[in-house]
């Protein structure tokens, strides 16, 4: 199994951005610009949320792997999550078991909150067991959490290119960034506080930048994965 390094994939997805830069930007855009939309909408609005962040994240996704392979590209490419039912469902599912998954591990510390407030004045000895029990399931949920958001970030490209459901794509992306998982966990978690800080300071605005700029580098990753190591492909 190949090893992935950070500096070669850096260098790799800043090259793939400088070549597209209108059009990856362009589309970050507007794809943050729905998000943002729906999220200001009060019920409907979250809702609606997953219909459209699946094929939204899909196309650009599929947009930057397919100008990696093939430069002449058209700009369809980033909308084939909205163009192709198969896609469109099975990115929708894939936010959706990925959205279960996080609250599953998120949910702990929820239950803690509650069982302390509701106990706190009617028995404190209850109150503290309750805390302590789901700090502990707590603290794996969050361990899970970290490990397994980290393991799903080929999910959406294996649905577009290898036409998986949603589901088994989940688990394709684990096997293959399971030996991978130290330097991608190191990878996102640098690139989240950079991304953080520069979100902070431009009010958002550089996630323009920063977002594409992040799957132009997972995209690198994922031909590296490919190219060297036959396995992948009878895995896939």
């Amino acid at each position: 199994m190949t090893q992935l390094k950070l500096r070669s994939l850096w260098q790799e997805g800043w090259q793939l951005f400088q070549h597209y830069p209108a059009e990856l930007l362009g589309f970050s855009a507007v794809s943050l610009l729905i998000q943002s939309g729906l999220q200001g909408l009060p019920i409907l609005g979250w809702l609606a949320l997953p219909f459209f962040v699946g094929p939204l994240t899909l196309g650009l996704n599929w947009g930057i792997w397919q100008r990696l392979c093939d430069r002449d590209r058209p700009l369809s490419d980033f909308w084939i999550g909205f163009q192709q039912p198969f896609l469109f469902w099975q990115s929708f599912w894939a936010v959706t078991w990925i959205s279960t998954i996080a609250l599953i591990c998120w949910s702990p510390w929820l239950i803690g909150a509650v069982g302390l407030w509701s106990w706190w004045e009617v028995n404190r000895t209850v109150a503290i067991a309750i805390g302590s029990i789901s700090g502990v399931f707590g603290l794996i949920g969050l361990a899970s959490f970290c490990y397994l958001m980290v393991a799903y970030q080929f999910t959406f490209l294996l649905i577009a290119d290898r036409h998986l459901r949603a589901w088994p794509a989940m688990q394709v992306s684990l096997q293959l960034l399971r030996s991978q998982w130290g330097i991608a966990a190191l990878g996102i978690a640098g690139w989240t506080v950079v991304s953080s800080a520069i979100a902070i300071i431009t009010c958002c605005l550089g996630l323009v930048l920063t977002t594409p700029l992040f799957y132009c580098c997972l995209i690198a990753a994922y031909q590296q994965l490919q190219n060297a190591d036959p396995l992948v492909e009878s895995t896939i």
